[in-house]
């Protein structure tokens, strides 16, 4: 009986004054941990760190200290270091959790022991409101092999991003010289002519060294239907070896097949047009401002990004007076694959010694509303305001240029986003998109499909540096010959071990495929 009072007295206690059940018990929204240690959690961010990121920080770690008795620091590897400074990070030591995709190094960090697995039982008794909500298909597109065993080793968004790849151009400036619509990526020439000829202060295309470089000749692979999903998906160049995500026919392409290479020679071809008159920056391989930020601050005539990312620069565009149009990147069928629940998530350090209660904070993180709206958003009143009709939008006299926290651009993604109200800035241009993607947008077969890079580590580490050597040049079109250095490319990858990787990944989707069937 003694104990059974103790414990109506510990309740009472909770109503009257809030405090926790018990040290090292369960706290806020039911997460059960020992909490009775005050804990320093490090975590990594992809991008660059806001000018209020501290104010921010500072407000969720009194609200963490209260729920979790732990703090967060948070760092960020930018875009223009992310692929030779994120294995480095992890191979410090020094942090609990980093964000990762599958085109941000999962698998590969995985295979390598960089990351902690995460069991079920993890996930019910430290994520409690995350494994509430998250679907049963998220945990199957995270597994991936490690030590020859399937395993969990990142926590996925519960809330998949709709959103296609996508560019935004100047809708003024098109009128203002008498420019017909841009409904693809292919139509842009007379608009970049016309750039480049009236605009003394604007670089038509204004690319970086990561993002972008590729996206002049991929946006024009995919409108053809000749470029779909990249089996080794890798920020820059890729290796090219593509699936059709309508279909589990199993059937692969690659860049060197003939009516893929064709195209290719002719695309690359129009680049480097571009690329010669000046209407590329010369030197991109130096530039590590995206696209879209330089948009932003009016030297790019276009910004290359997705429907999510490019929502914060269109917002800035309007605060400027300019008006803008967005236009998605989508093969002739008008179809794309819905975003996979691993495409924003996080991991956690193999080495870190918080890895309970890191895993509660995320779950804050991820799900708890207000510090989802703080994570996203920064600190009402100071960064957004919540409107009259409910929606997202800017306290007077702060504007998107000026926002010390601007909307998007922390490196949040993985945060629940259905529980966020609309924005205010969605343009009619932008809603029309919104809803253009429910028509484009569609469940692929082969959505939870993951190549294991483990097999071709050699291989892996060969190609990478073939094609950042010798495809970003091509692509970009800073060759003197397209087809001799097409020649090139398809030479050193052969000998790089293509052939072999391109039968791995083969192997792999048919028996994912036959996994489904």
């Amino acid at each position: 009986m003694n104990k059974i009072w103790k414990m109506v007295l510990a309740l009472l206690m909770i109503a009257i004054i809030g405090m926790p059940l018990f040290a090292g018990g369960q706290r806020q929204g039911g997460t059960t941990g020992d909490t009775s240690r005050e804990a320093r959690l490090v975590g990594y961010l992809l991008g660059d760190e806001l000018v209020g990121m501290a104010e921010v920080m500072r407000e969720i770690n009194r609200r963490m200290s209260r729920d979790i008795n732990a703090t967060m620091e948070i760092h960020y590897i930018g875009w223009g270091d992310l692929a030779s400074r994120y294995p480095l990070v992890l191979a410090s030591g020094d942090l609990d959790w980093i964000y990762t995709a599958p085109w941000a190094f999962y698998n590969q960090e995985a295979a390598r022991g960089a990351f902690r697995e995460i069991t079920m039982d993890m996930f019910r008794t430290y994520m409690p409101r995350h494994y509430a909500v998250l679907d049963p298909a998220a945990y199957k597109q995270a597994e991936t092999l490690v030590n020859g065993q399937m395993g969990i080793y990142m926590i996925p968004t519960s809330s998949p991003d709709r959103k296609v790849p996508a560019f935004i151009i100047r809708r003024d400036l098109r009128l203002r010289y008498g420019l017909p619509e841009i409904r693809r990526f292919t139509d842009i020439e007379p608009y970049l002519q016309a750039i480049s000829a009236n605009e003394p202060n604007m670089t038509p295309i204004m690319l970086d060294n990561t993002y972008d470089i590729k996206r002049p000749f991929s946006d024009q692979m995919v409108e053809r239907g000749l470029f779909d999903t990249d089996i080794f998906p890798a920020t820059g160049a890729g290796f090219n070896i593509m699936f059709d995500f309508r279909n589990t026919n199993g059937n692969i392409a690659t860049i060197f097949d003939p009516p893929i290479r064709s195209a290719s020679i002719e695309v690359a071809n129009r680049v480097k047009s571009w690329y010669d008159r000046g209407f590329i920056n010369a030197d991109p391989f130096g530039n590590t401002v995206r696209s879209k930020e330089a948009f932003s601050q009016g030297r790019s005539a276009v910004g290359f990004g997705n429907s999510i990312d490019l929502q914060s620069n269109i917002a800035t565009a309007m605060d400027n007076g300019w008006d803008v149009e967005i236009v998605p990147v989508i093969p002739p069928d008008r179809l794309a694959p819905r975003d996979a629940f691993t495409n924003n998530g996080v991991a956690i350090a193999a080495t870190s010694r918080n890895v309970e209660r890191t895993l509660m904070a995320l779950d804050l993180l991820m799900q708890e509303e207000s510090y989802v709206m703080l994570s996203y958003f920064g600190i009402e009143g100071r960064n957004f305001m919540i409107n009259s009709s409910g929606r997202v939008d800017l306290p007077p006299g702060v504007t998107n240029d000026n926002n010390t926290y601007p909307i998007d651009r922390a490196g949040f993604w993985f945060v629940s986003k259905d529980v966020m109200p609309p924005l205010a800035s969605w343009t009619d241009s932008y809603l029309r998109h919104r809803t253009e993607l429910e028509t484009i947008l569609i469940n692929s077969p082969l959505i939870g499909f993951v190549a294991n890079r483990t097999p071709i580590n050699t291989e892996n580490a060969n190609l990478n540096n073939v094609f950042m050597r010798y495809g970003q040049p091509l692509f970009l079109g800073a060759v003197p010959n397209i087809s001799a250095a097409f020649d090139e490319l398809e030479q050193q990858a052969r000998a790089a071990g293509y052939d072999r990787v391109v039968e791995e990944a083969r192997r792999q989707l048919t028996a994912y495929i036959r996994s489904i069937q």
